[in-house]
Formats: structure tokens, C-alpha cells, sequence
């Protein structure tokens, strides 16, 4: 099974991946701790911040909106709320999410 945190870093993966395209993606994910976003999303805001200004907000709502798909949770609700609430709704929506601890 799948964990919450391996499924965030795939949509994070899957999001920019598609938006900046494979090739970009794998040139700059080093300067990403795939293994920390869930558990750290106000450092991984900022480093996209830092990495793409403006930009990061939009693809902020991409990768939640991934996320959110993967879950099964309803994905209009991601535009009302920034990158640290989406990844709770989402953790909130993930199988099993009340018999694991953090």
C-alpha cells in the first residue's frame, strides 16, 4: 500500500512533470526533499517561492488538485485553500489516514 507521503510526492512528480515537462522537471528536483513535502508544506511553499515566485502559487493548486484526484476528495474545494490546508483535506480523505500517526 501506497503512503500518504509517497503518494504526495507522486503528485507532486506527476504535476510538474506535466506542467514544466519531464525533461525540466528531472533537471531541477534535486532542490526537493521528495520525502519531507507532506510532513514540511510550508518549506516546500517557500522553496517553490523561492524557485518560481508568483508561479508557485499556481502550481501549488496543480499538485493539490493531483492530490486531492488521488484521494477521491473533491477538487473544487483546492482553490479556496493554500498548499498546507489541501494536504490536510487530503490526509483527512487518505485510507486509513486515522490509524496511522505522523
Amino acid at each position: 500500500m501506497t503512503s500518504f507521503d509517497e503518494l504526495v510526492s507522486q503528485s507532486v512528480t506527476e504535476t510538474m512533470s506535466k506542467i514544466l515537462g519531464t525533461d525540466t522537471w528531472k533537471a531541477i528536483n534535486f532542490f526537493f526533499d521528495m520525502k519531507i513535502i507532506a510532513r514540511e508544506p510550508e518549506q516546500f511553499a517557500a522553496l517553490l517561492d523561492k524557485v518560481f515566485g508568483y508561479t508557485s502559487i499556481v502550481l501549488q493548486k496543480k499538485i493539490g488538485e493531483t492530490l486531492l484526484g488521488k484521494v477521491g476528495a473533491t477538487q473544487q474545494t483546492s482553490s479556496n485553500f493554500d498548499f498546507r490546508q489541501i494536504l490536510r483535506l487530503a490526509k483527512a480523505k487518505f485510507p486509513g489516514s486515522r490509524l496511522q500517526t505522523s
